[in-house]
């Protein structure tokens, strides 16, 4: 197994290149294996053109351009050492067989994972893992499927490295399921997205298309910002940025979780976005609410190794 220098890299991507830094910092060595997953969406297509087919309009998820990280280097004394980025006062030294150990919140969920792991017998020796997240919770996307698979990705693959046979991202899939209750739909995307296409229930790919036939579609997650002691009107306030939205041009809004929250993901053509976007921010001042954050997505490529 190598070693991997991405602090030192210049054509490495920010992210990366920091939280190789970070690793080194923290653990007086480098990173044996880096991995990044994307933060993944649910997304309900707007209608078809009827000579276009029947295609479902629900159910559909995909990954965004936007992405967790995960370093690690194998121990062999059976314990996870753990740190974040984003919780550089809670870190965790953990053991992977056994009793479980109270794990800080942050890190819950890719313990749970990695303790599958050593179950199936992958990675029981123990690692060190440190991640950094690109977006803030606040932004609306989860970020524990994300967060998790990279997790998992990486110790497998050290696993791979040292001659062992990790299991496949079905599998992984599979596993994390029964080990880690969570939106299954958007694991799926994490795990197997494509770039430019939507992931359907069944497992199949499709293109994310305009239904005019047009150019690709735009995405823009709005997300509202809180009202002051009134939860209402901050709903309130996001339906109505949301009908503006549709009056301006866009096709469809979705929720990008399994439940509605404080973002909604608004699909429309490119040459509408800015007279969307005035759209929404006027009917936040008009309910008496901040400008709401937008952030461009578009759809990319599932979890990838980056060393």
């Amino acid at each position: 197994m190598n070693a991997v220098d991405l602090a030192r890299r210049a054509t490495a991507a920010p992210l990366l290149r920091l939280l190789a830094h970070g690793f080194a910092t923290a653990y007086h060595r480098l990173p044996e294996a880096v991995w990044r997953a994307p933060y993944a969406f649910r997304l309900t297509a707007p209608p078809a053109p009827r000579r276009t087919g029947t295609a479902p309009r629900t159910g559909w998820v995909a990954a965004a351009n936007w992405h967790v990280a995960a370093a690690v280097a194998p121990r062999d004394d059976g314990m996870l050492r753990c740190g974040s980025h984003q919780h550089p006062a809670e870190t965790a030294e953990l053991p992977l067989t056994g009793p479980a150990g109270r794990a800080p919140d942050w890190a819950a969920r890719p313990y749970a994972a990695l303790r599958a792991l050593a179950a199936a017998g992958i990675g029981r020796g123990g690692a060190d893992l440190q991640v950094d997240v690109t977006l803030p919770d606040a932004v609306g996307l989860s970020v524990a499927e994300p967060l998790e698979c990279a997790a998992a990705l990486a110790v497998a693959s050290l696993h791979a490295d040292g001659g062992g046979c990790p299991p496949h991202r079905a599998q992984l899939a599979r596993l994390l399921t029964t080990a880690v209750p969570g939106d299954d739909a958007l694991r799926r995307a994490v795990l197997f997205a494509r770039t430019g296409r939507l992931l359907a229930p069944d497992g199949s790919h499709q293109p994310l298309r305009a239904p005019d036939g047009g150019p690709e579609p735009s995405l823009l997650l709005v997300t509202a910002r809180r009202s002051a002691g009134d939860p209402a009107a901050t709903a309130t306030g996001l339906a109505t940025a949301v009908h503006d939205a549709l009056r301006a041009g866009a096709w469809s809004a979705s929720w990008p979780g399994r439940r509605p929250g404080r973002s909604v993901l608004l699909l429309m053509p490119p040459d509408r976005r800015a007279a969307v976007r005035a759209a929404v921010a006027d009917a936040c001042r008009r309910c008496e609410l901040p400008v709401p954050r937008f952030l461009r997505i578009a759809v990319a490529d599932a979890a990838r190794r980056e060393d």
